[in-house]
Protein backbone atom coordinates (compact mmCIF):
# COMPACT_ATOMS: atom_id res chain seq x y z
CA UNK A 1 0.00 0.00 0.00
CA UNK A 2 1.18 3.48 -0.49
CA UNK A 3 1.60 5.36 2.49
CA UNK A 4 3.92 8.34 1.62
CA UNK A 5 3.68 11.05 -1.34
CA UNK A 6 6.94 12.77 -2.44
CA UNK A 7 5.68 15.81 -3.97
CA UNK A 8 7.65 18.54 -6.34
CA UNK A 9 6.26 22.49 -5.53
CA UNK A 10 6.96 24.47 -9.19
CA UNK A 11 4.75 23.76 -11.32
CA UNK A 12 3.02 21.36 -9.37
CA UNK A 13 1.35 23.18 -6.58
CA UNK A 14 1.34 26.58 -8.31
CA UNK A 15 2.13 28.54 -11.41
CA UNK A 16 6.00 29.18 -11.27
CA UNK A 17 5.36 31.59 -13.98
CA UNK A 18 3.94 33.94 -11.08
CA UNK A 19 7.10 33.65 -9.13
CA UNK A 20 9.29 34.48 -11.63
CA UNK A 21 6.69 37.84 -12.83
CA UNK A 22 7.04 38.52 -8.70
CA UNK A 23 10.50 38.71 -8.87
CA UNK A 24 10.51 40.98 -12.04
CA UNK A 25 8.38 43.28 -10.13
CA UNK A 26 10.80 43.73 -7.17
CA UNK A 27 13.38 43.74 -9.26
CA UNK A 28 11.58 46.82 -11.63
CA UNK A 29 10.29 48.57 -8.31
CA UNK A 30 13.88 48.46 -6.82
CA UNK A 31 14.90 50.18 -10.24
CA UNK A 32 12.27 52.63 -9.64
CA UNK A 33 13.56 53.62 -6.61
CA UNK A 34 16.93 54.72 -7.46
CA UNK A 35 15.82 56.10 -10.86
CA UNK A 36 12.87 57.74 -10.28
CA UNK A 37 12.53 58.63 -13.85
CA UNK A 38 11.93 55.21 -14.52
CA UNK A 39 8.37 53.82 -14.55
CA UNK A 40 8.15 50.41 -12.66
CA UNK A 41 5.36 48.82 -14.38
CA UNK A 42 6.78 49.33 -17.80
CA UNK A 43 10.12 48.01 -16.57
CA UNK A 44 8.89 44.42 -15.40
CA UNK A 45 6.92 44.21 -18.78
CA UNK A 46 9.54 44.72 -20.15
CA UNK A 47 11.44 41.55 -18.40
CA UNK A 48 8.25 39.70 -19.31
CA UNK A 49 8.64 40.12 -22.79
CA UNK A 50 12.36 39.37 -22.75
CA UNK A 51 11.78 36.25 -21.21
CA UNK A 52 9.03 35.12 -23.45
CA UNK A 53 11.47 36.17 -26.64
CA UNK A 54 14.58 35.12 -25.49
CA UNK A 55 14.13 33.29 -22.31
CA UNK A 56 15.88 34.11 -19.15
CA UNK A 57 19.84 34.42 -20.34
CA UNK A 58 20.34 38.42 -20.24
CA UNK A 59 16.98 39.93 -19.52
CA UNK A 60 18.29 42.53 -16.73
CA UNK A 61 21.27 43.19 -19.20
CA UNK A 62 18.62 43.76 -21.68
CA UNK A 63 16.25 46.11 -19.86
CA UNK A 64 19.36 48.22 -18.33
CA UNK A 65 20.28 48.93 -21.81
CA UNK A 66 16.85 50.24 -22.78
CA UNK A 67 16.21 52.32 -20.09
CA UNK A 68 20.05 53.91 -20.74
CA UNK A 69 21.35 52.52 -17.49
CA UNK A 70 24.80 50.73 -17.59
CA UNK A 71 24.63 46.65 -17.18
CA UNK A 72 27.81 46.70 -15.19
CA UNK A 73 28.22 42.87 -13.43
CA UNK A 74 28.20 44.67 -10.51
CA UNK A 75 24.25 45.98 -10.65
CA UNK A 76 23.41 42.65 -12.51
CA UNK A 77 24.66 40.98 -9.39
CA UNK A 78 22.61 43.28 -6.92
CA UNK A 79 19.26 43.00 -8.87
CA UNK A 80 19.78 39.35 -9.27
CA UNK A 81 20.35 39.62 -5.30
CA UNK A 82 16.61 41.41 -5.41
CA UNK A 83 15.06 38.37 -7.25
CA UNK A 84 16.11 35.69 -4.99
CA UNK A 85 15.54 37.28 -1.37
CA UNK A 86 12.07 38.99 -2.57
CA UNK A 87 8.59 37.91 -0.94
CA UNK A 88 6.97 36.54 -3.53
CA UNK A 89 2.95 37.39 -4.28
CA UNK A 90 2.37 33.55 -5.39
CA UNK A 91 -0.40 31.42 -4.56
CA UNK A 92 -1.27 27.84 -5.05
CA UNK A 93 -3.43 26.71 -7.52
CA UNK A 94 -7.35 26.85 -7.01
CA UNK A 95 -7.95 23.38 -5.15
CA UNK A 96 -4.24 22.29 -4.14
CA UNK A 97 -4.96 23.53 -0.21
CA UNK A 98 -8.04 21.19 -0.10
CA UNK A 99 -6.26 18.36 -2.01
CA UNK A 100 -3.06 18.48 0.31
CA UNK A 101 -5.81 18.33 3.21
CA UNK A 102 -7.47 15.65 2.13
CA UNK A 103 -4.33 13.53 1.19
CA UNK A 104 -3.28 13.66 4.90
CA UNK A 105 -5.59 12.04 5.79
CA UNK A 106 -4.51 9.12 4.15
CA UNK A 107 -0.62 9.50 3.38
CA UNK A 108 2.51 10.82 4.98
CA UNK A 109 3.52 14.25 2.83
CA UNK A 110 6.76 15.54 2.08
CA UNK A 111 7.03 18.58 -0.54
CA UNK A 112 10.67 17.93 -2.15
CA UNK A 113 11.80 20.75 -4.00
CA UNK A 114 14.74 22.37 -6.51
CA UNK A 115 16.29 25.49 -6.31
CA UNK A 116 18.28 27.73 -4.53
CA UNK A 117 17.29 27.35 -1.01
CA UNK A 118 16.68 30.73 -0.50
CA UNK A 119 14.05 30.91 -3.21
CA UNK A 120 12.53 27.94 -2.63
CA UNK A 121 12.47 28.83 1.52
CA UNK A 122 10.82 32.14 0.01
CA UNK A 123 8.52 30.52 -2.14
CA UNK A 124 7.50 28.08 1.08
CA UNK A 125 6.74 30.84 3.33
CA UNK A 126 4.42 32.35 0.65
CA UNK A 127 2.56 29.49 -0.21
CA UNK A 128 1.98 28.31 3.27
CA UNK A 129 2.44 25.30 2.42
CA UNK A 130 4.92 23.60 5.35
CA UNK A 131 1.47 23.58 7.34
CA UNK A 132 -0.32 21.42 5.07
CA UNK A 133 2.54 18.51 4.84
CA UNK A 134 4.41 16.57 7.09
CA UNK A 135 8.08 17.33 5.75
CA UNK A 136 9.71 20.14 3.62
CA UNK A 137 13.13 19.25 1.94
CA UNK A 138 15.10 21.59 -0.12
CA UNK A 139 17.11 19.51 -2.30
CA UNK A 140 19.40 22.31 -3.52
CA UNK A 141 20.36 22.78 0.12
CA UNK A 142 21.35 19.30 0.96
CA UNK A 143 23.32 19.64 -2.07
CA UNK A 144 21.54 16.88 -4.05
CA UNK A 145 20.28 18.94 -7.04
CA UNK A 146 17.40 16.64 -8.38
CA UNK A 147 17.57 14.06 -10.13
CA UNK A 148 20.10 13.13 -7.46
CA UNK A 149 17.97 10.31 -5.15
CA UNK A 150 19.38 11.58 -2.13
CA UNK A 151 16.78 14.45 -0.49
CA UNK A 152 14.32 11.52 -2.14
CA UNK A 153 15.63 8.98 0.53
CA UNK A 154 16.11 11.59 3.24
CA UNK A 155 11.62 12.30 3.12
CA UNK A 156 11.42 8.21 2.75
CA UNK A 157 13.86 7.90 6.06
CA UNK A 158 12.04 10.97 7.77
CA UNK A 159 8.56 9.25 7.05
CA UNK A 160 9.48 5.82 8.10
CA UNK A 161 8.54 4.49 4.53
CA UNK A 162 10.03 2.08 1.75
CA UNK A 163 10.99 2.89 -1.51
CA UNK A 164 7.63 0.90 -2.67
CA UNK A 165 5.56 2.44 -0.39
CA UNK A 166 5.94 5.55 -2.00
CA UNK A 167 5.03 7.44 -4.94
CA UNK A 168 6.47 10.73 -6.41
CA UNK A 169 4.58 13.47 -7.68
CA UNK A 170 6.35 15.82 -9.96
CA UNK A 171 5.84 17.47 -13.29
CA UNK A 172 9.41 17.19 -14.78
CA UNK A 173 10.47 14.22 -15.38
CA UNK A 174 13.64 14.91 -15.92
CA UNK A 175 13.85 15.63 -12.37
CA UNK A 176 10.88 14.07 -10.45
CA UNK A 177 10.36 10.92 -12.78
CA UNK A 178 14.54 10.31 -12.95
CA UNK A 179 14.26 10.43 -9.45
CA UNK A 180 11.49 8.11 -8.48
CA UNK A 181 13.47 5.59 -10.62
CA UNK A 182 17.07 6.02 -9.01
CA UNK A 183 15.30 5.41 -5.83
CA UNK A 184 12.95 2.85 -6.81
CA UNK A 185 9.79 4.51 -6.20
CA UNK A 186 6.40 4.62 -8.62
CA UNK A 187 5.97 7.86 -10.19
CA UNK A 188 2.88 10.55 -11.32
CA UNK A 189 3.40 13.10 -13.71
CA UNK A 190 0.95 16.20 -13.55
CA UNK A 191 0.77 18.07 -16.90
CA UNK A 192 0.79 21.18 -15.38
CA UNK A 193 3.45 24.03 -16.09
CA UNK A 194 6.35 24.54 -18.85
CA UNK A 195 6.60 20.81 -18.99
CA UNK A 196 3.09 20.09 -19.83
CA UNK A 197 3.51 19.32 -23.36
CA UNK A 198 7.18 17.74 -23.15
CA UNK A 199 8.00 14.19 -23.96
CA UNK A 200 9.48 11.87 -21.12
CA UNK A 201 12.75 12.48 -21.52
CA UNK A 202 13.28 8.64 -21.51
CA UNK A 203 11.77 8.39 -17.78
CA UNK A 204 8.05 7.60 -18.24
CA UNK A 205 6.10 7.85 -15.00
CA UNK A 206 3.87 5.28 -14.07
CA UNK A 207 0.91 7.20 -13.99
CA UNK A 208 -0.34 10.88 -15.39
CA UNK A 209 -3.00 13.37 -13.81
CA UNK A 210 -3.96 16.59 -15.78
CA UNK A 211 -2.81 18.35 -12.36
CA UNK A 212 -2.62 18.17 -8.72
CA UNK A 213 -6.03 18.44 -7.87
CA UNK A 214 -6.93 15.40 -9.69
CA UNK A 215 -4.08 13.15 -8.08
CA UNK A 216 -6.59 11.26 -6.00
CA UNK A 217 -8.58 8.49 -8.11
CA UNK A 218 -4.90 8.33 -10.06
CA UNK A 219 -3.00 7.23 -6.48
CA UNK A 220 -6.08 5.11 -5.95
CA UNK A 221 -5.46 3.13 -9.48
CA UNK A 222 -1.99 2.29 -7.85
CA UNK A 223 -3.08 0.96 -4.70
CA UNK A 224 -2.91 -2.92 -5.27
CA UNK A 225 -6.35 -4.20 -6.75
CA UNK A 226 -6.93 -0.46 -7.97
Amino acid sequence: MISALLIDLDDTLYDERTYVLSGFSAVAQELARRHPRLDAAALAAGMEAELDTHGRGRIFDVVLQAAGLPASPALIGELVGVYRDHRPAISLWPGVADTLTTLAKSYRLAIVTDGLALMQSRKIEALGVADLVDEVLLCWGAAAPKPDPACYLEALRRMGAFPAQAVVIGDNPGHDMAAAAAVGCRSVRVRTGKFAALGDNGFPADAEAPSFVQIAPVLARLEPGG
